[in-house]
């Protein structure tokens, strides 16, 4: 195992959270927005919120791209309600959550302290999935934008390729200048932040907030740890 040299965070649920913006920025879309601001907001959000679980599996095992899991949650949302609507109005409405959201989210000082105090020991930047101008935007939110170098941010949609796929590691690796085993991916989702890196010869730490069960057996990946808070990572990575 190589020297960490460089640590990637993962953005969504790892540095920012969906439990505490989205819940909330996504009934204020609804209830705000030309289409659906005559719909019942609690009832449009359930139904939006089951569209948006079945179709994020989809996502993440990379059957459809993010573009579409953003067009097709909307537009299944409001054929379920007796709605028709193109694609125009999908990515009107998205937009428009977005710039609720992006209100609705706060810098956490001990997290952003805490990435400050990793940069003195290590090259610190974000590894994520999402459209580049969308995830750009939650960096400024939360108080990373001017924290995390342009060198060490990689974006999915800047890229032209995805988490968990291996061209996006090897793009990290050849752009930062570091070996595979120098880098470590800190990342909630198992698929594209601990097997995925891991399989490109990089290490993780899974942030397994939600407690969920990882898969076993002789050949399953093996993270460096396993925390449930980005605190951890102190002990892990800084010295005393």
């Amino acid at each position: 195992m190589g020297q960490i040299k460089l640590i990637l965070f993962d953005l969504d649920d790892t540095l920012v959270h969906f439990d505490d913006y989205w819940e909330t920025s996504m009934k204020e879309a609804f209830a705000k927005h030309d289409f659906t601001r005559a719909m019942d907001t609690n009832r449009v959000y359930e139904i939006f919120r089951e569209i948006d679980l079945r179709l994020v599996q989809q996502l993440d095992s990379q059957q459809i791209t993010i573009e579409q899991f953003r067009i097709r949650r909307f537009v299944e949302c409001m054929e379920q309600v007796g709605e028709v609507v193109d694609e125009a109005t999908a990515i009107d409405f998205e937009l428009f959550y977005q710039s609720i959201a992006k209100k609705n989210m706060k810098p956490n000082e001990a997290v952003n302290k805490l990435i400050g105090e990793l940069q003195r020991e290590y090259r610190v930047g974000a590894l994520t999935n999402g459209s580049e101008g969308w995830q750009l935007d939650k960096l400024e939110a939360i108080g990373l934008n001017e924290v995390i170098s342009e060198e060490t941010l990689f974006i999915s949609g800047r890229i032209g390729h995805e988490k968990p796929s291996p061209e996006i590691y090897i793009h990290v690796v050849q752009t930062a200048g570091v070996q595979p085993d120098e880098v470590l991916v800190v990342g909630d989702s198992w698929a594209n932040d601990v097997a995925g890196p891991i399989g490109q010869g990089m290490q993780a730490v899974w942030m397994n907030k939600k407690q969920q069960k990882a898969p076993t057996g002789p050949s399953a990946p093996q993270p460096l740890a396993v925390i449930t808070d980005l605190e951890e990572l102190r002990g892990l990575l800084l010295l005393p």
